[in-house]
C-alpha cells in the first residue's frame, strides 16, 4: 500500500489559482497514471486555503509533516510547487525532513518527482525562482510606497491623532493628502502643552485620565499612545529648525528651500514590521517629507520635547539600589506588573513593591498599595523552601498530557489490523464470485476505518508523549534553579539572583495576603 498525501493551498479567496478541489482531483488523476501498478491510499490535507505561502505557519502544512514524522506518508504530492512552498531555506529543510523519512516528493504542475537526480535539481530551482519572484514583488511594491511617500503624499495606515485625510487629483491620477482635523487636534496639542511644561509620559496619561481625556476612540490614552504622538514629526512645522535636527539625525529630506515653516512633515520608514512585532528603524533609514497639512506645533517646540523625551540620546537606566529579587516577575492581583520603590530614611534603607498601574491610574484603579519588599520575598523563599524539600510540589505537567495506553501498545494494534486487512483482502481474491465476497468486504471496511481511527490516537498520543516529555524535562530544570539558588543564595550578586528567579519563574501573583508562583 503506496500512502500518498496531497498538499492544496488557495492562497486568498479571489486569486485566480485553481482551486483547492481541483487541485486534489488533479493530483489524484497524476498519481493513478505514474503510480498505475500500485495500491494506493490518499490523505488530503486541505486546512489551508487561505494561508500564505511565505512561512510554513499552517495547520494543514504542520499536520501533514508530523504524519512524514510519523512515517506515515511514502509521498507528498502537490499541484504546483509554489502552493507549499516560497521560500527556499524552509523548502530545503522540509525536503530534508522528507529525505529523512524516505518520503519522495511530486509536483504535478512542474511534471517532476524527487526520485531522480534531475527532478531534485529542477525542484530546487523552482523554489528559488518563487522565492525571487515573490521578493521582487515585495520589493516593487516597497519603492513605489516611498516615492508616494516622499512626494507629500499620505501611503494610508491608522491615522495620526487630530488628522483625516482628502483624495485629490494630481497628474491626473487621484491621491490621498493628510490635513488637519480641526475637531480633534486639540488633544495632541494637549499633550505637546504637557510636555512642554515638564510632564513625563507617566504623568500625561494620569492628568489625561484625572480630566477625563480620552483618544479618538473614546478609550483612556496609553503610555506608547502618548509617546506615538508626541514623537510624530506629522506634528511639526518645516522650519529650518526642523530641517537641521533631521539632517543631523542622518534622515532623507527633500530641498532645503521647501523648509518654508508653511507646512507640516510626514514621517516614513520609522518602524519595520516583522513577524510578530514591530521594531524601531535607525533615523538614517528614516525619510522626511513634507506634507500640505497646515503646522501643529512650531519646529522649535517639536524638537524640544523631543529632547526631553531623549528619543536621540538611548539612555541607560540603572537602578540606584539593588533590590527586589522579583523584579520583573511580581504582579499585582488585578495583573499589572509591580514594581520597586526605595528610600532612606535616617539612614535605614525602606523597600517596597508597588503597583504601576495604581500609580498611573489611582487607587480608583486598584487600592493594592504598598507591600514591604522583604514580606513579599520571604513568601517567595519560604515556597521554594517547600519544594526543595517535597519536590511533589512543583507541578508544571498537566494531568491531560498523560495518555491511557502508549504509542507502542497503539502501534501494536494497528499493526495487527492491517494484518486482518491483508488476510481478508486475500481471501476476497478468492471469493470474489462466492456469496461470502460481500461479507469480507463489510469486514474490511470496518477494520478500514478502525485503522483510520488508531492512526487519529497515534498522532495525539505521540504529541502528549512529546509534551509530557518536555514537561518534565523543565520541571527538572526548574528543581535544579530553585536548589541551587538556595543552596547559594548568600553568595550569588544582586543581579544574578534576579536572572536565575526570571529564567525559573513565569510569574508571581500577590493578592495582598498570599503568593502564587506560576513555573
Amino acid at each position: 500500500m503506496l500512502t500518498i498525501g496531497i498538499y492544496p493551498r488557495k492562497s486568498v479567496y479571489r486569486d485566480n489559482s485553481d482551486s483547492v478541489k481541483v487541485q486534489v482531483q488533479l493530483c489524484k488523476e497524476y498519481a493513478g497514471i505514474i503510480y498505475k501498478d500500485q495500491e494506493i491510499e490518499f490523505k488530503v490535507y486541505d486546512q489551508d486555503e487561505g494561508f500564505s505561502g511565505k512561512n510554513t505557519n499552517r495547520p494543514g502544512f504542520q499536520k501533514m509533516m508530523h504524519d512524514v514524522n510519523d512515517n506515515i506518508l511514502d509521498v507528498v504530492m502537490v499541484y504546483k510547487l509554489d502552493r507549499i512552498s516560497r521560500n527556499v531555506k524552509e523548502f530545503s529543510a522540509m525536503y530534508e525532513v522528507f529525505e529523512q523519512h524516505n518520503v519522495s516528493f511530486v509536483s504535478v504542475k512542474e511534471s517532476f518527482d524527487t526520485t531522480t537526480p534531475m527532478g531534485r535539481t529542477v525542484m530546487y530551482i523552482l523554489a528559488a525562482f518563487a522565492q525571487l519572484e515573490r521578493e521582487n514583488t515585495s520589493e516593487r511594491v516597497s519603492d513605489n510606497m516611498h516615492a508616494i511617500g516622499a512626494s507629500g503624499k499620505w501611503t494610508g495606515g491608522k491615522l495620526p491623532s487630530g488628522m483625516t485625510s482628502i483624495r485629490r487629483k494630481v497628474d491626473g491620477k487621484k491621491h490621498s493628502y493628510l490635513v488637519v482635523d480641526q475637531s480633534s487636534i486639540w488633544r495632541p496639542k494637549i499633550l505637546y502643552k504637557l510636555a512642554l511644561d515638564g510632564y513625563p509620559i507617566t504623568r500625561i496619561e494620569r492628568y489625561c485620565r484625572d480630566h477625563g481625556i480620552k483618544s479618538q476612540t473614546g478609550n483612556y490614552f496609553s503610555n506608547s499612545q502618548i509617546y506615538n504622538i508626541l514623537t510624530n514629526p506629522v506634528y511639526c512645522q518645516n522650519g529650518m529648525d526642523a530641517y537641521y535636527y533631521f539632517h543631523d539625525l542622518g534622515c532623507t529630506l527633500p530641498d532645503q528651500r521647501l523648509f518654508d515653516g508653511s507646512y507640516g512633515l510626514i514621517g516614513y520608514g520609522k518602524t519595520k514590521t516583522g513577524k510578530d512585532s514591530q521594531k524601531k528603524v535607525d533615523p538614517t533609514d528614516w525619510s522626511i517629507a513634507i506634507g500640505i497639512h497646515d503646522p501643529v506645533i512650531p519646529a522649535s517646540d517639536w524638537i524640544q520635547v523631543q529632547k526631553r523625551l531623549s528619543i536621540t540620546n538611548k539612555m541607560i537606566h540603572t537602578q540606584k539600589h539593588e533590590v527586589g529579587i522579583l523584579k520583573g516577575v511580581l504582579r499585582c492581583s488585578c495583573g499589572s506588573r509591580m514594581d520597586v520603590r526605595t528610600y532612606i530614611k535616617n539612614g535605614i534603607r525602606f523597600s517596597y513593591y508597588f503597583c504601576a498601574q495604581m500609580v498611573r491610574r489611582g487607587k480608583e484603579y486598584c487600592n493594592s498599595g504598598y507591600v514591604r519588599m522583604e514580606k513579599i520575598d520571604q513568601l517567595f523563599i519560604s515556597h521554594l523552601q517547600k519544594i526543595k524539600l517535597n519536590p511533589m510540589n512543583l507541578k508544571i505537567r498537566d494531568d491531560s498530557m498523560v495518555s491511557l495506553r502508549s504509542s507502542d501498545d497503539i502501534k501494536h494494534e494497528i499493526s495487527s489490523v492491517q494484518t486482518s486487512i491483508n488476510n481478508l483482502t486475500c481471501a476476497l481474491s478468492q471469493a470474489m464470485d462466492t456469496p461470502a465476497a460481500g461479507y469480507i468486504i463489510n469486514q474490511i471496511s470496518e477494520l478500514d476505518s478502525q485503522k483510520r481511527n488508531l492512526e487519529d490516537e497515534l498522532r495525539n498520543t505521540l504529541m502528549k508523549e512529546s509534551e509530557n516529555k518536555t514537561a518534565a524535562e523543565a520541571e527538572k530544570q526548574i528543581y535544579d534553579n530553585i536548589c541551587y539558588l538556595l543552596d547559594n543564595f548568600e553568595d550569588i550578586d544582586y543581579t544574578g539572583k534576579n536572572e536565575l528567579v526570571r529564567k525559573t519563574v513565569k510569574s508571581c501573583v500577590y493578592d495582598g495576603k498570599s503568593l502564587r508562583i506560576i513555573f
